[in-house]
């Protein structure tokens, strides 16, 4: 039973969270303990959070899941966990997360309680709305990011909180154009909002948002005031990878046709996990390092 509840937690899930480090390494706090403890202890909570609502969105779903190829195999759907042992058991972690959050700061409990609240709509309304039902996903990554820095009690930049929409956007919209392609003809009927898009038209939002993703992180890397709170003008060097990053993600989802599982797509992925990880050493030599590229930003 533990193992099936662990998996209806979906833990895998809980790199979505790991946005709310952003704050951190951004105001240049990663190396200070208390902020670096106060993250973490947020990232988890959240992370509880964010599982008990899975499980919720997983037992009001269940019937519409086990129609469903994939999603048929999860445990409320398959019927291997009981669905009333589920819910009592989400009833006993949702309020510990939600109490320790408040214990670590109100604001950062209003903002989980508002993603909580936020995804119950988005449950019962939201996603049976065309274009809104994605947007609505990546308003709640615009959430994170901001209660990871709110925890801090630091700003963040908007043309940041701008580029991690537009990047949740692509996303959602390539998790919308997997499972078209998954379901084929009887995608409408597993869930009535796919039949409201089309391969094509998602093609297009794909376009629209990759570019935006790409633009906002380019006007973030250049903007004065980045280079006033992150002590230096050479942003602008990690552009390449995040380009890189983006134009791999595009060939993810064409060429290896894994756009319907995002998640899955990054964790097994060895170039998006190397550039990611080759983008944060990159930031943060360029922020602690105390040192000028050879070919500084002309102004």
């Amino acid at each position: 039973m533990f193992l099936l509840y662990l998996k209806l937690m979906r833990i895998p899930q809980w790199i979505k969270n790991l946005i709310l480090f952003a704050g951190l390494i951004f105001s240049k706090k990663v190396f200070q303990c208390e902020a670096l403890e106060k993250v973490i202890f947020a990232f988890f909570l959240f992370s509880l959070v964010a599982s008990a609502q899975y499980v919720l969105n997983d037992y009001l779903d269940r019937e519409e899941d086990a129609r469903h190829p994939e999603k048929k195999k999860r445990p409320l759907a398959s019927g291997e966990l009981d669905a009333g042992l589920a819910l009592a058991v989400t009833g006993i972690i949702l309020p510990f997360a939600l109490v320790g959050s408040y214990v670590l700061s109100p604001i950062f409990f209003a903002l989980t309680l508002f993603y909580l609240l936020f995804n119950i709509l988005y449950s019962k309304v939201l996603k049976h709305l065309v274009i809104l039902d994605v947007m609505s996903i990546s308003i709640g990554f615009v959430i994170r990011a901001i209660a990871g820095a709110v925890v801090i009690q630091v700003s963040f930049s908007h043309w940041l909180l701008l580029c991690t929409f537009m990047l949740s956007l692509f996303w959602g919209f390539s998790k919308r154009r997997g499972e078209i392609q998954i379901l084929a003809g009887d995608a409408g009927k597993h869930r009535k909002i796919l039949s409201e898009y089309s391969v094509d038209f998602l093609n297009l939002m794909m376009a629209v948002s990759a570019t935006l993703t790409l633009v906002s992180y380019v006007m973030y890397s250049v903007s004065p005031q980045t280079a006033l709170s992150l002590g230096t003008e050479n942003m602008v060097y990690t552009v390449p990878i995040v380009v890189y990053a983006v134009f791999r993600s595009l060939y993810i989802i064409y060429i290896k046709n894994m756009g319907h599982d995002p998640t899955k797509a990054i964790l097994t992925d060895a170039s998006v996990i190397t550039s990611g990880f080759l983008w944060l050493f990159l930031v943060l030599l360029l922020m602690f390092g105390n040192f000028s590229l050879p070919f500084p930003v002309l102004r």
